[in-house]
Formats: structure tokens, sequence, C-alpha cells
């Protein structure tokens, strides 16, 4: 068993949130949008395995960064 979750940078802070829905369900039942550490703790006890979603970038994000980077070279 296993559950997805997407870490994401907060005005400075990292927070972790469900993907799947058993990931979304245990946010429910801990009545927040976001999943702790403890939360996930206590999800791996459960059993489960927690894999984190890839992040992906916008095609125009890409492009414009290579940009950037061909400048500076």
């Amino acid at each position: 068993m296993e559950i997805i979750i997407e870490i994401k940078n907060v005005y400075g802070n990292t927070v972790t949130y469900p993907v799947c829905n058993k990931a979304k369900l245990f946010a429910a039942l801990a009545k927040t949008s976001q999943l702790t550490h403890n939360t996930l703790c206590l999800i791996e006890r459960l059993g489960f395995t927690i894999k984190v979603k890839e992040q992906t970038y916008n095609q125009q994000v890409l492009t414009k960064m290579l940009s950037q980077q061909q400048r500076i070279s």
C-alpha cells in the first residue's frame, strides 16, 4: 500500500500536500489540508509507503530558464 504526496515551498516553509485519494483521506482524518511530519510517520507505521510526486516544470518556464543560462554563459 502506498500514498502519493507533493512537497511544496510556501512562503519559505516546506509543506506536504496529499495527491492520491488515500493521502487525501488521511488529511481529512487529521482535519488538515496538509500532511505533517508526525502524520506521515503514523501513516508509515500503518504499513504505507510514502511516494513523492515528481515535480514537473511548465515548458515556458524551462525555456525561459535555459535562455537566461545561455545569456550568462
